[in-house]
């Protein structure tokens, strides 16, 4: 499962992916991610170019899902739409049930938000095996690693 912060732009999340992910690639795994905007969206669209498995899933339904991600969702191999009410929570749902689904979970953060740190805070109670990667923004919106 990858999850993460939707402030990150694109080349920062693949310079990411490349550092911390590729070494996972090409093992017959199933990734999972969310669609939401930033890590999301970037690692759905890496995995997709890397020929890996993978599914979305959405906490209501696919067609409620911005434009931006439409095409992705159709080259992907499931989405697991949760159909859940309307409400605040629906993304901290959704998450919790990728964690469930997963047995590695990947979080990149960058200091923004509580929902990647609430998330990793469930895969750890979970036992599941975690991998979190601190992005930090500079002054002006950039975004790099360590």
């Amino acid at each position: 499962m990858i999850v993460g912060s939707r402030d990150i732009d694109r080349d920062t999340a693949r310079t990411l992916f490349e550092h911390h992910l590729s070494s996972f690639l090409s093992q017959g795994r199933t990734w999972i991610t969310g669609t939401a905007r930033g890590i999301d969206q970037w690692a759905m669209e890496w995995l997709l170019e890397n020929g890996e498995i993978s599914w979305a899933v959405v906490p209501y339904t696919r067609f409620k899902q911005p434009q931006r991600v439409q095409s992705s969702l159709e080259q992907l191999d499931r989405i697991v739409e949760l159909q859940l009410p309307k409400r605040k929570t629906a993304g901290a749902i959704r998450n919790r049930y990728m964690v469930d689904l997963s047995q590695i979970v990947f979080g990149f953060w960058s200091g923004k938000g509580g929902g990647t740190v609430k998330t990793l805070k469930y895969a750890l109670r979970q036992r599941r095996e975690v991998h979190a990667i601190p992005v930090f923004l500079q002054a002006g919106g950039q975004s790099s690693f360590e």
